[in-house]
């Protein structure tokens, strides 16, 4: 039997205080969770140092719902390879894993999808706006919310039972704006056309346009759909714009009846809703808490 030395855990250790007391943009929960210090070259590893290393470990675990692999240590036990050692480097991937790209684990971990605003307009013209307000407990608990995954995501739809041309366009159009997401995963383009998502750490004090998608119907093509973003404090403002921009068609003449004119009626004919969701966590007793924002329309359509 060979016992656990100082430093088989330190590098497990100091992962799991990473994790659960980082701060900062991608850095961590913000947890305030006490995981002793690595002991010093030739100090005895106590029963403390090893129950400090289980309960964070437990404590994780049971937010990613995986499996902890350590078991609680009593004054007196003996600690050897196969309770300790032999899990600590697995054990720290998987940590390491799911700080880095925690959304690729949102299927099986604790995290759902929420509706969190939905407001529709009907048979509209010219251009509605929506301001939805998503604030947060603090600045280190919005880092954290996004640390563990939390997306806040933006998308449309529109319909239309009359076949009316335009009508049928918002319908195209807002199915191709698709959702966009707000968190720390890269973009997937940086022309705001083709983007879908933006990284968190770049938003800024002032409004950004992050998304612009315009229709296909040529009859409409200067009808567009724009995502503007702006952080402020502790607050994420997302403004979604529904722009008609298209303008009614009118001709006159003369005939056999004498003068005539005429003007066309123009608006989105149907219902366009805007929707903002969000990647909830989901704070299971025992488990990483993290304070979900709150999401306000501050601007209706």
């Amino acid at each position: 039997m060979a016992l656990v030395q100082t430093t088989d855990l330190s590098t497990l250790r100091d992962t799991l205080n990473s994790a659960l007391n980082g701060t900062g943009v991608g850095g961590g929960y913000n947890q305030s969770h006490t995981v002793a210090s690595n002991p010093a070259v030739g100090d005895t590893i106590d029963d403390s140092y090893m129950d400090s290393i289980f309960s964070a470990a437990a404590k994780l675990a049971n937010y990613y719902n995986i499996t902890n692999p350590f078991t609680a240590v009593n004054a007196g036990d003996v600690v050897d390879e196969p309770q300790y050692f032999d899990h600590a480097a697995s054990f720290t991937t998987s940590v390491n894993d799911r700080i880095s790209d925690p959304w690729d684990y949102s299927s099986t971990w604790d995290m759902t999808t929420a509706t969190e605003t939905t407001e529709s307009v009907s048979n509209w013209n010219s251009s509605r706006e929506q301001t939805v307000a998503v604030a947060f407990a603090d600045t280190a608990t919005m880092d954290a919310w996004f640390s563990a995954g939390g997306e806040i995501r933006v998308s449309a739809s529109h319909s239309d039972t009359t076949n009316n041309q335009q009508g049928t366009s918002w319908e195209q159009l807002t199915a191709e704006l698709g959702i966009f997401r707000i968190s720390l995963r890269p973009e997937d383009s940086s022309n705001v056309g083709d983007r879908t998502r933006v990284k968190y750490s770049d938003l800024t004090s002032s409004f950004v346009k992050y998304k612009e998608e315009y229709a296909d119907d040529s009859d409409y093509s200067a009808n567009y759909i724009c995502i503007d973003v702006q952080k402020s404090g502790s607050t994420i403002n997302v403004k979604i714009g529904l722009h008609d921009a298209h303008t009614a068609r009118s001709d006159s003449g003369s005939g056999y009846g004498g003068p005539w004119s005429w003007s066309g009626d123009d608006q989105a004919v149907g219902t366009s809703t805007v929707n903002v969701t969000s990647l909830k966590l989901s704070n299971a007793s025992g488990s990483v808490n993290i304070t979900n924002p709150s999401f306000t329309v501050t601007d209706n359509l």
